[in-house]
């Protein structure tokens, strides 16, 4: 049941790739910004679609690397991970491709072993570089100054969702209520983003959510996480059952990356 479950999983998302790809040339697929055409498939936002792809294209790599079946079964999670992945690099995240990627490659490059931490790591080192360089210099450019652009106005954000998670501590401001909120906060410099639904952040999104106790909720819901997989590596299941956990680790591991500088749950589709 938890393969079909995970296959379904691994269909959806690969049709959402298959969809953005096909509409990648037309105007309406995209949203062209500092330089470079973003692809969106179904999203108003591209961020929000590379949310949802960094987490299964890394199930999609490992059940067809790893997961046992044979056959017209391996290729089909192969093309999938494939179209995946091309559609995470045209999206031009910046979370995905500089944290959640990465993040995945290295969970699954230490879950594997030292020579697949090599080559993940080099292949993930090379595909930044090309992305930055080559691909996407004008997008990627703002990212080392504090002082303008998504830097500065991420800063800002993060300062002033501190700043209201401190004068409500316990209870924080409620669900869905951080937009409500946060013009009593906002910093000068930073009113081009007023109207921002969540603190791009997993912690102080969980805390200013459902307060104290939704981040406690938040440190114990990925300890029991890391405590399954752990216990599935140590007593060495099937390649099947490692597969899906190594993908589903790496998936994990992209979410957390991610989610510390964006969205992590409280969107129908990640949670």
């Amino acid at each position: 049941m938890r393969r079909r479950l995970l296959d379904v999983l691994v269909a959806g998302v690969a049709g959402v790739a298959l969809y953005g790809l096909a509409r990648y040339a037309s105007p309406s697929g995209v949203v062209e910004a500092e330089g470079v055409r973003r692809a969106r498939a179904f999203y108003g936002s591209p961020n929000n679609l590379a949310l949802v792809l960094e987490r299964v294209w890394p199930l999609a790599l490992a059940l067809a690397l790893w997961g046992g079946r044979r056959g017209a079964w391996r290729w089909l999670y192969g093309a999938a991970a494939l179209a995946m992945a091309v559609l995470l690099v045209l999206t031009f995240s910046r979370g995905a491709l500089l944290l959640g990627v990465p993040a995945a490659m290295l969970a699954l490059a230490l879950l594997r072993g030292r020579r697949t931490t090599w080559l993940l790591a080099g292949g993930a080192l090379a595909g930044i570089a090309i992305l930055i360089g080559v691909l996407g210099v004008e997008r990627f450019a703002t990212l080392a100054d504090p002082s303008r652009g998504t830097t500065f106005l991420r800063l800002s954000l993060w300062r002033s969702a501190w700043a209201m998670a401190q004068d409500h501590p316990l209870w924080g401001v409620g669900p869905d209520n951080f937009l409500y909120y946060y013009g009593d906060y906002i910093l000068p410099g930073a009113e081009v983003d007023r109207f921002l639904s969540h603190p791009h952040n997993l912690f102080l999104d969980f805390w200013l959510r459902l307060g104290a106790g939704g981040a406690a909720l938040l440190g114990g819901l990925l300890v029991g996480f890391l405590r399954r997989v752990s216990r599935i590596v140590r007593e060495r299941a099937s390649a099947e059952e490692w597969a899906m956990a190594a993908g589903l680790t790496a998936g994990m591991a992209a979410a957390v990356a991610h989610g510390a500088a964006d969205a992590f749950f409280f969107v129908p589709e990640l949670a």
